[in-house]
């Protein structure tokens, strides 16, 4: 089972501040679809402005395999110009 922990502003606006989920996975594409099923819109917003971190490695590649006791932190994601 992965263990997601999703910080702010996600946690409020998808989760019920509830910050850690629990769900079944196998990629970041499989993870966003099991927590946009619990919480509809996130999957769109997660495209648009979510980052990923997989057991402390900010992640960028959604298709990476996640191992079954991965700890994946969703957090906002800082743009530049």
């Amino acid at each position: 089972m992965i263990t997601v922990e999703a910080t702010e502003p996600f946690a409020s606006q998808f989760f019920q501040k509830n910050s850690q989920i629990q769900v079944q996975a196998t990629n970041l594409f499989t993870l966003v679809a099991a927590l946009d099923r619990h919480a509809p819109g996130f999957a769109h917003e997660a495209a648009l402005r979510a980052a990923f971190a997989i057991d402390g490695q900010i992640v960028a590649d959604w298709s990476a395999p996640l191992a079954e006791d991965a700890q994946v932190m969703i957090f906002p994601r800082i743009a530049g110009g």
